[in-house]
Parts: structure tokens; sequence; C-alpha cells
């Protein structure tokens, strides 16, 4: 094996995170907006003292290492990973809405179709005063009467008994609409998953050549602890995974390699590998 012939760099860039199954599998999420992120490396040092309590060496154990960091984009594959459920894309699915209508002639037409219960597709109707507090609350019925409206699912229109409501009047509902879109569920007894892990980075030498580099974390299991804060700022997804040593990996039980290579590096022939780091 030949001397390592880079010795000091710069880490200019933080480039991506990729994220594929464990031992070679597939392709799960790409981190390409990545704010920051953090290898941080540790192990437990315990003194072994001599004569008067001086050192006479260390007792090294417990090495580990945890993967961090912080993406500008909330990662839907990333989600997945967190949470050990797959999303899935749906023709239908349910969503609720509110709905802000005003009434003319008796009638007003929700914005989009409810569904639910045949008779009870709107549960009520909140009736608002001109200063927008409530004045009453109207409940579905097959026919509209006093206290009571129709809605017909087909036209999406809502009917009041006369005189019930001025035209003009504000009113809103709240019902289920069903939508075509994308549902990833956090299940109760379904857990963070472990997957092959990929920091990319650029570097710098002291004479200003650059160099890539990668960290290859062949197991990272994911803590599946992360907040989504939304609200006056920029909503962003941290992360946080534990590498995994294990003896799968032919080098022994490796937490992570460290490749760099310049920014002009052919293709080298293939030197065999018995790693499953390509």
């Amino acid at each position: 094996m030949s001397k390592v012939v880079v010795n000091d760099l710069i880490i200019s860039s933080l480039e991506t995170i990729m994220a594929f199954g464990i031992n070679g599998g597939a392709h799960r999420f790409t981190l390409d907006e990545l704010q920051n992120a953090t290898i941080a490396n540790s192990q437990d040092n315990t003194a072994l003292t001599g004569k008067g309590g001086r050192t006479i060496g260390q007792l090294k154990r417990n090495k580990s290492v945890t993967v961090s960091g912080t993406n500008g984009m909330v990662s839907m594959g990333l989600v997945e990973v967190e949470v050990g459920s797959a999303g899935e894309h749906k023709d239908s699915t349910p969503v609720k809405v509110p709905d802000y209508l005003v009434v003319a002639g008796n009638k007003a037409t929700t914005s989009y179709k409810a569904v639910g219960t045949a008779g009870n597709e709107i549960q009520e109707v909140i009736v608002k005063n001109s200063d927008g507090t409530i004045n009453k609350r109207l409940t579905q019925d097959a026919t509209a009467t006093e206290g009571k409206f129709a809605y017909d699912p087909a036209t999406k229109e809502l009917t009041f008994a006369d005189g019930e409501i001025e035209d003009a009047t504000s009113i809103v509902v709240y019902y289920t609409r069903n939508v075509e879109g994308d549902v990833i569920s956090n299940i109760s007894d379904n857990y963070s998953e472990t997957v092959e892990l990929y920091v990319d980075a650029l570097a710098k030498d002291k004479c200003q050549n650059i160099y890539h580099v990668q960290f290859y974390i062949p197991y990272a299991d994911f803590t599946g602890a992360f907040d989504l804060a939304f609200g006056d700022s920029q909503t962003t997804h941290g992360f946080e995974a534990t590498s995994i040593a294990s003896a799968c990996t032919n080098g022994g039980t490796k937490f992570w390699d460290l490749t760099v290579f310049g920014e002009d590096a052919e293709d080298a022939e293939d030197a065999g590998n018995t790693d499953e780091n390509p």
C-alpha cells in the first residue's frame, strides 16, 4: 500500500449527502441544499494510574461516530428513512379544507366537492356577523329548513331556507375533499432505518489544488428524531445518524472510509475490490 500523498486540506464546500439501501441497495435520497453537516468522532479514555496516581497508560474503548446536519429543504426521502415508512402516491386521498363563501339567493357553492357520509358531507355552516364574529351554526339535513341546510355534492351547492341568511352574508364551512397526492405516514410501531451514506465535499490544499472528499459510511442508523418548524423563518430539515460498525465490511468493523481524489482524477483500473464500497 502506497503512502498518502495529500496532507493538509481546506474544506471549501459541502456538496451533497447521498443515501442508498444498505449493502449496495437502491437510491433513497440526495441532500443537495445542505447548510451544514458534522461527522462527530468520539471514544472513551480512562486513565490507568500507577505510583502517586500518575498516569501510566490509558484504557481506550467505546468509539462512536455520529453524522448530523441541516438541509435547507425538506427531503421526502429523508422523511421516509426517519419515520421508517415508504411514501405512496395515491390517485385519491382525503384532505380537510376551510371554505370561505358568500350567500346569494339562499345559496352558496363550495369550492370543491365535499365527501363523506351521504347526507352529512358538511357537518355545519358557520354564519358570520359583519364584524367576523359567529352569528349562528346550521346543521346539514336532507332539505333546507330553519336551522338546517341541504348540500348536493354533484353540484357543490348549499341551499338555505328562505330568509334564513341575508344576501352577501359571509359563511365558513369545513369539509373533506379528495385529491391526488403523495402520502407518508408516521406509524407508531415503525422505526427509523439504516442506510448506506456518502458525504461529499470539495477541498483545496496549500497550493490551491482542488480535491474531492468523500466519506463513505456503510451503515448509518438514523435516530428518527427531527423537527419541522413552521413560522416566520425558513423551514429546514435536521437529521442525525449513528454509524454502526459491522463485520459485513470485509475491511473490518469500520465506521467510515475517507477518500480524497483530485478534481481531474481519471478512472482507475479495477483493483478487485473486496469491500462493498465501490
